[in-house]
């Protein structure tokens, strides 16, 4: 049976690439530190492994948020570790896997772990975040009126302000408050 020079070519580029696969390095765990954080913190990502051979790591963080990197064997080993800040509170599932980089096969196996991300605290400062609350379009903070223990505050409505028609949110602990002509709002402590 007499083959094309095209047909072999892609039958030994699949031998290849089988072969390659099937020595590519292989994903074994993933490992969160710390396993819980404070919203706005950054946690510290580590997948575990064998290295054999080139292959593509994909991280997913559970946020939409993905990493895509390339292994070598001797160059790029694992364990492999990143960083990752987490805004929202949540339980988040992070996934390691096999993810094609360019020409790059991806690593075989995959591990998955959990995070989880809590609110900070009422009237907490998030890392990189503004000391101070942020008053709807319209409306200036009055400094004097913000409590760091309880995260209660108060804004004025400049000429022409509207409140907004769903209110704002408020820290753990306080309650949406408006005056009836529209030209205070902020949040209360609850009573």
């Amino acid at each position: 049976m007499k083959m094309k020079k095209s047909g072999f070519y892609f039958a030994c580029t699949a031998i290849l690439l089988a072969a390659g696969s099937a020595h590519a390095g292989k994903i074994s765990a993933v490992r969160v530190d710390p396993p819980s954080i404070v919203a706005g913190s950054q946690a510290k990502i580590t997948v575990d492994g064998e290295d054999e051979a080139v292959c593509g790591l994909r991280l997913e963080y559970g946020t939409g948020d993905v990493d895509v990197t390339k292994m070598s064997a001797g160059k790029d080993l694992f364990p492999r570790s990143f960083m990752h800040t987490y805004a929202q509170p949540g339980t988040f599932t992070v996934v390691a896997k096999g993810g094609r980089d360019g020409n790059t096969l991806g690593c075989q196996g995959n591990a998955t772990t959990t995070i989880t991300v809590t609110a900070p605290p009422p009237g907490a400062i998030a890392a990189g975040a503004s000391p101070w609350p942020a008053c709807p379009d319209g409306y200036k903070l009055d400094r004097r009126s913000v409590s760091r223990r309880t995260g209660a505050f108060t804004c004025s409505g400049m000429k022409g302000a509207q409140l907004p028609p769903s209110g704002i949110a408020c820290p753990d602990g306080t309650a949406y408050f408006t005056n009836t002509r529209g030209t205070l709002l902020g949040c209360k402590p609850q009573r």
